[in-house]
C-alpha cells in the first residue's frame, strides 16, 4: 500500500513537473511571438513614418497584448500611452449598427424593411429614398446621392440641410446594383435607429452602451470639441504633414465622430464576441457579405467590411479614415478567432495601409493571411 501510494506520489509530481515545464514554454513561445508582432510594428512606424499608435491583439476573445508607440501629440513631443483617445472616424459605424440590430431584434423589425417603412412620418424625403431597405444602406448598396460627392461632409447642420440639397441629386446605381460607400445612407441609418430608440443617438449610446459598459471616457465630437487625453491626428497633403481636421457633427455620429481609448474598444469587442450585445445567429447574418442584384458578393457585411481571403480565412471589421483598422479573422474550420485593434494618428508616407498593417499583425496568429515583407 506504501509502495503503491509512493508510486502515485511520484506519478503525480512528475506530472506536475511536465505541466509546469509546458506553461514554461508556452509562456516563453508567447513573450517570443509578442516580441516579434512589437518588432513587426515597429519596422511598419519606419517605413510609413507613422507618428503614433496603439495596438491590441485579443485570441479568442480574450486580451494577451497591447502596446503603446511613438508620439500623441508631434509639435510637443507627447509620448503616446494607452490612455490616449482616438477619434476612431468611420470604425464608430461598428459601433452604431451593432447597437441598431440589437434595437432590430427588440422592436421586431427586419432590415429588408424599407426606410418609408421606418420613418413614416419623415415625408419630406424623396420617394426614391423610402423605397430603399435598411439592408441597402447598411450595406452601401443603396445608390444613394452621397453627400461627401456634393462637397457637404460630416459636419452637416441638419439632416433636413443634407435632404434639400440632395434631394433632386440623381443615384450612382439601381439599389443593390453596385458598392459605393455612402454618407447620406449613414444618416438615414441614425434617423432609423433615433425612431427606433424613442430617444437621439447620444443618449441612447451613452445610457445603453457606454455606461453599462464603464467606458467612462467615450464620447462624440469632430476636432474643435476639447476631449481630455485626445491624440492629435495628422495627414499628408501637397507633399506636407497637417493636423488632420476630422470634423463631425451630430447627424453623421452614426457613421463617424466616435472618440475612445483602446481599452474601452477592447471591452466593446469583447461584449460584442461574449454575445453581450447580439447573439451569435445575429453576429453570423452581420458577418455575411450581402449580395448585388447579379449574386456577385460584394464588400459589406450589415454594417461590417467582410469578405473571405484566398486560404480560407474570413475578416470583419471597419477601417477609420485610412488611419486606423479594427479586424476579427477566423477559419470555419478551427476554434481559433483573432482581433486585432489598430489605432493611430496618423503617417508621412502610407505606402501600405491601416488594413495592410493590421493583417501582417494578425499573420503571426494564423500565418497565411499576408505575406510579409
Amino acid at each position: 500500500m506504501k509502495r503503491h501510494t509512493k508510486q502515485c506520489f511520484l506519478a503525480i509530481s512528475y506530472l506536475l513537473f511536465l505541466t509546469s515545464c509546458g506553461e514554461q514554454i508556452n509562456s516563453t513561445d508567447e513573450t517570443a511571438i509578442f516580441e516579434k508582432t512589437d518588432e513587426y510594428v515597429e519596422n511598419m512606424m519606419d517605413s510609413l513614418e507613422i507618428i503614433g499608435l496603439n495596438y491590441a491583439i485579443l485570441i479568442n476573445g480574450k486580451l494577451v497584448h497591447k502596446k503603446a508607440m511613438g508620439l500623441a501629440n508631434l509639435e510637443h513631443q507627447v509620448p503616446m500611452t494607452l490612455d490616449n483617445l482616438f477619434a476612431v472616424a468611420s470604425i464608430s459605424k461598428l459601433i452604431s449598427s451593432t447597437a441598431l440590430h440589437r434595437l432590430l431584434k427588440i422592436k421586431g423589425r427586419s432590415v429588408h424593411e424599407t426606410v418609408g417603412e421606418f420613418l413614416p412620418t419623415h415625408r419630406d424625403l424623396p420617394e426614391s429614398w423610402r423605397d430603399l431597405t435598411l439592408k441597402h444602406l447598411l450595406t452601401h448598396t443603396s445608390g444613394i446621392p452621397d453627400q461627401i460627392d456634393y462637397q457637404i461632409y460630416l459636419a452637416p447642420e441638419s439632416d433636413q440641410f443634407v435632404i434639400e440639397a440632395l434631394k433632386d441629386k440623381p443615384f450612382s446605381s439601381i439599389p443593390g446594383d453596385a458598392t459605393k460607400y455612402n454618407a447620406t445612407g449613414f444618416m438615414l441609418v441614425r434617423m432609423i435607429f433615433e425612431e427606433l430608440a424613442g430617444q437621439d443617438f447620444e443618449t441612447h449610446m451613452q445610457e445603453n452602451y457606454f455606461d453599462k459598459l464603464n467606458l467612462t471616457t467615450a464620447n462624440y465630437g469632430g476636432f474643435k470639441k476639447v476631449v481630455p487625453k485626445r491624440v492629435t491626428s495628422y495627414r499628408k497633403t501637397g507633399g506636407k504633414l497637417e493636423m488632420f481636421p476630422l470634423a463631425y457633427a451630430p447627424p453623421m455620429y452614426a457613421a463617424a465622430g466616435l472618440n475612445i481609448s483602446l481599452h474601452e474598444l477592447v471591452i466593446w469587442i469583447q461584449a460584442v464576441l461574449n454575445e453581450e450585445i447580439v447573439s451569435k445567429e445575429q453576429l453570423d447574418s452581420i458577418w455575411t457579405p450581402a449580395k448585388l442584384n447579379n449574386d456577385n458578393v460584394g464588400p459589406f457585411g450589415l454594417g461590417w467590411e467582410t469578405r473571405q481571403l484566398e486560404n480560407g480565412v474570413w475578416l470583419t471589421g471597419h477601417g477609420g479614415a485610412g488611419i486606423s483598422s479594427i479586424r476579427h479573422y477566423w477559419k470555419d474550420d478551427t476554434q481559433k478567432t483573432v482581433t486585432v485593434i489598430l489605432l493611430t494618428n496618423g503617417a508621412r508616407n502610407w505606402i501600405q495601409m491601416p488594413d495592410d498593417v493590421n493583417m501582417g499583425i494578425a499573420n503571426h496568429f494564423i500565418p497565411g493571411i499576408t505575406n510579409l515583407n
